[in-house]
């Protein structure tokens, strides 16, 4: 009778561990190409600490966003408003960003590259990936994750 029980339970146990987690996860590359954006070209997209993606104008408003779990709650106004961790990472991937933009680089329409990767270029801003066009590149966007610097994106 022991056994049967002990056997029960681990039955049991191994069904609850094969069902699947209530929480939905999605991936950045999900909710990019949903996302509405600064039409002007001086917006970026930022990915925060708190796992919500949001797209901001240049005035650090924000434009849209998308939660990429569903364990974050959304009441009063959040995610779509940043909490002011999250807001202060996203004015120092910017500042770092235009930091790193800043710095001279010589680049002729002429030259091959070694790599046609949007990924490879750092950006401040949406327009800026967008111009790379002259370059061969198809970048349609300015990413920053946390307080990293910005990368361009191709989606």
């Amino acid at each position: 009778m022991k056994i049967s029980s002990v056997i029960g339970i681990l039955a049991a146990a191994s069904f609850t561990g094969a069902m699947p987690s209530s929480h939905q996860t999605r991936s950045v590359d999900d909710v990019l190409s949903t996302l509405k954006r600064d039409t002007s070209g001086a917006g970026f997209t930022h990915v925060g600490s708190d796992n919500v993606v949001r797209t901001f104008d240049k005035d650090m408003n924000v434009v849209d966003f998308a939660q990429l779990d569903d364990r974050a709650a959304s009441e009063g106004g959040w995610p779509r408003s940043p909490s002011a961790a999250v807001l202060a990472e996203a004015k120092q991937a910017k500042a770092r960003s235009g930091a790193e933009t800043s710095k001279p680089r010589s680049r002729s329409p002429l030259e091959r590259r070694q790599e046609n990767s949007c990924v490879s270029e750092f950006c401040q801003y949406d327009q800026m990936c967008k111009d790379l066009w002259l370059y061969g590149y198809n970048c349609t966007s300015c990413m920053m994750v946390s307080n990293n610097i910005g990368n361009c994106q191709q989606f």
